[in-house]
């Protein structure tokens, strides 16, 4: 923060307080004559026009008094002009500042005096001479501030008193307007004087650089970094020095009389310069590669030159100096090149593809057709959450240049070929000619092929697939911004389809990701304003029949699209992390209405992975057990086998302490995931629910019935409960006992629906206390 004293002063280096101060009373010493004139003028004009009041003796008294300050500030000037160099400047400062002190106060006390008993004449005439006084002291004292400050404060509490004494109310507004004037003529005198100060300044280190210029200059030739060159009338080198040979890498004599432009590579930089050179023009900061030398790492010189001002007979006629900027010219080139190119893989970038794109679009023949494969890489994000960052960085180079590869292997798409790296695990391919669109598809069939394949990544062996989406020129855009977007919708429709393929985009394919983004935007706002409903399905035992507690599934109920199920939204919930505030919403509600139920039934509620990597899962469940003092053991917590795919250590923990607040966790579709059997050794769950994908074919099925079996079995041995989903038909629950399955869930005991519908609360009831 900038102090008062900052801002209207200025700092002086030390050592020039002297100097300054001498330049100060010199520029007063310029107008001082006149100050002093002018009060002379003043106070004789006063003595006339009150010579009535003569024999009051202040008149005679005041008069006296200006005439002696004005011959001290008289003999004040003589004495420094006379004794300029012996004489102490910031002595002489306070002496004329002292001197303006009583000059001021004897005339605004004579003003302060006489104002209230002039006549309206000597009143007008009092009241020009203090202002004329006050604004002439903010231009002649501009250089001595205080002297400045304090003459004119004087004079406008002696007017701002006199005028208060007449007792007029126009007075008032007087002083106001004087008051005012002061403060401005105040400042201008400080601005002023701030002003001189700089400028003096500055012209003090314009001078001392111009001293260190010229010393350098003789000491330059010698010892510089830089060298300088002469050239006679026909643009030869002349004088060459001993310094600039050994930069250019030959003698001196081998250069004097050499044209000075055949020292630099033909091309347009060396032809300005022999223009400049034969015009006779002056050119500075000019560019160019000096001749020979290595050729991947080029020299470059700056020049700089001008005509000298020597006659017809001189021999010098151009002087001027070369600078080596080599270094300057690499750094520029990789600058260039880290603009347009990815650092990890050496391909160009979304910049440098996206100008390409926009210039092919452009140029693009009424017969030409051009193409966008827009590639990424299936399930990238698991390379990372298994292997770390470094190895998912290490995948992309070696996936790179097998793309690379490929594409310059194909023989497709003639001289037209981009590839680049959007950012990411996402790639793009640019091919136009006429034969692009025939290209395009083959290409995209090679390359889904070609990248299927387990790839070698620092002794990791890491799945690799890829999914491409393809818009074509004219045929589908023929802006270069839709023809992008378009592939990428394509590409999004690939993914959709089963991933590991290419997808020609094809009008309509939009609207499902218009659709699909419409769902992610109002799915933000029926979280926050409670169009989230909580419906519930049975879990039944099966030796009894009896409801032993309830699944917690959530539902939608849009304002427009009325109710939305689960399939809907729950996948664009995953991927744009609504499901985590959604699945906090769920734990939240379905704890807060099992503990409202007059029955201890057990409420089953489903984990994402992405919830279970939520540092507030832990929180969110602690909070709504300590709210509700329900008994943790009714809560039963659903995973599936892909919590313990990625991040298996981590997600295991968050497990560990679920468990440990006597909550039950049970794993979900068991038997559609891989290496089934692994993961309940990994972690003791309380529950397995088998796949409703076994149970549908329960009946007609040996293998079906063989699975389930041996599911049960094991659980049984492992001390575990099962539970089939999709139970329908008695025919299949008959099967399960037989098998010695524990639960069961399906529509043959009751679909999913709202908690009254089971006597179980009201909904209203339960968003209140959620």
């Amino acid at each position: 923060m900038v102090s008062k004293r900052e801002r209207w002063s200025v700092d002086i280096p030390a050592g020039l307080e002297q100097w300054v101060a001498r330049r100060l009373v010199s520029a007063h010493q310029r107008i001082l004559n006149a100050l002093v004139l002018g009060h002379v003028l003043n106070a004789t004009m006063l003595f006339l026009v009150f010579i009535d009041d003569t024999a009051n003796v202040l008149i005679p008294a005041a008069t006296a008094a200006i005439f002696a300050a004005c011959g001290h500030r008289y003999w004040l000037g003589q004495q420094f002009r006379k004794q300029k160099a012996s004489v102490d400047p910031q002595r002489m400062i306070r002496a004329l500042e002292y001197n303006s002190l009583f000059m001021a106060a004897v005339v605004g006390s004579t003003i302060f005096f006489f104002m209230p008993r002039a006549s309206p004449m000597q009143e007008v005439f009092l009241s020009i001479v203090g202002t004329t006084l006050i604004a002439a002291a903010g231009y002649t004292m501009r250089t001595l501030p205080r002297a400045a400050l304090s003459y004119i404060a004087l004079i406008s509490i002696g007017m701002i008193g006199g005028l208060m004494m007449t007792g007029r109310i126009e007075a008032i507004a007087a002083c106001v307007l004087l008051g005012a004037s002061a403060l401005l003529l105040a400042r201008m005198a400080i601005t002023a004087n701030k002003l001189f100060v700089v400028r003096i300044l500055r012209e003090h280190e314009a001078n001392s650089s111009a001293d260190t210029v010229r010393m350098l200059l003789n000491d330059y030739e010698d010892h510089g970094s830089d060298w300088l060159f002469e050239l006679d009338r026909n643009s030869d080198m002349v004088n060459v020095s001993q310094r600039f040979a050994d930069a250019v890498g030959q003698k001196p004599e081998e250069l004097n009389g050499r044209p000075f432009a055949l020292l630099f590579s033909a091309g347009r930089e060396r032809d300005t310069l022999a223009g400049h050179l034969s015009g006779r023009r002056a050119f500075r900061g000019l560019t160019a590669q000096l001749e020979g030398g290595n050729p991947a790492e080029p020299r470059w010189w700056s020049l700089s030159g001008r005509p000298s001002n020597g006659g017809p007979t001189a021999r010098v006629l151009y002087r001027g100096v070369v600078s080596d900027v080599s270094a300057e010219k690499h750094a520029e080139a990789r600058v260039r090149h880290m603009a347009h190119y990815d650092s990890l893989t050496e391909l160009p970038n979304r910049m440098m593809f996206t100008q390409a794109l926009h210039r092919t679009v452009a140029d693009r023949s009424a017969k030409s057709r051009l193409a966008v494969l827009l590639i990424d890489f299936d399930k990238f994000k698991a390379v990372n959450d298994m292997y770390g960052h470094p190895i998912g960085d290490a995948f992309l180079q070696v996936a790179a240049k097998r793309l690379s590869t490929t594409l310059m292997n194909s023989n497709l798409g003639g001289e037209g070929r981009l590839i680049a790296r959007l950012g990411g695990d996402e790639f793009a391919i640019l091919m136009s000619g006429e034969d692009a669109i025939d290209h395009c598809v083959r290409l995209a069939e090679t390359l889904v092929e070609t990248m299927a394949v387990t790839l070698d990544v620092k002794g990791h062996p890491v799945e690799s697939r890829i999914s491409i989406g393809i818009a074509l020129a004219p045929d589908h855009a023929d802006g270069a911004d839709i023809l992008l977007q378009n592939a990428d919708i394509a590409l999004y429709a690939a993914k959709e389809a089963g991933r590991g393929r290419w997808e020609m985009f094809t009008p309509g394919m939009d609207e499902a990701i218009h659709k699909r983004h419409a769902i992610a935007r109002d799915l933000r706002s029926a979280i926050t304003n409670g169009e989230l409903r909580l419906y519930l399905q049975p879990l039944v035992n099966v030796e009894s029949g009896q409801k032993t507690g309830f699944e917690a599934l959530v539902r939608w109920e849009h304002p427009e699209r009325g109710l939305v199920m689960p399939n809907d939204f729950i996948p664009v919930a995953e991927e744009t992390g609504l499901i985590v505030p959604m699945g906090e919403w769920v734990i939240r509600t379905a704890i807060s209405q099992a503990a409202s139920w007059a029955e201890p039934y057990a409420i089953a509620i489903n984990l994402s992975p992405i919830q279970l990597r939520s540092p507030n899962l832990i929180p969110v469940v602690v909070r709504a057990l300590a709210d509700t003092g329900i008994d943790p053991g009714r809560i039963e917590f659903e995973i599936t086998e892909s919590v313990l795919m990625h991040d298996c250590e981590a997600n295991i923990q968050i497990l560990n302490r679920l468990h440990a607040l006597g909550l039950k966790i049970a794993l979900d579709d068991f038997g559609t995931g891989y290496a089934s059997l692994n993961y309940l050794l990994t972690f003791p769950f309380d529950k397995i629910k088998i796949d409703r994908s076994f149970i549908t074919e329960l009946e007609t099925r040996e293998d079906c019935r063989a699975i389930v079996g041996a599911v049960v079995g094991l659980a049984n041995r492992l001390g575990m409960c099962t539970l089939a989903e999709g139970v329908e038909q008695e025919a299949q629950l008959t099967k399960l006992r037989e098998q010695g399955c524990e639960m069961v869930q399906g529509w043959l005991f009751g679909k999913a629906m709202p908690a009254e519908f089971y006597g179980l609360g009201a909904q209203d009831e339960v968003a209140k206390a959620a």
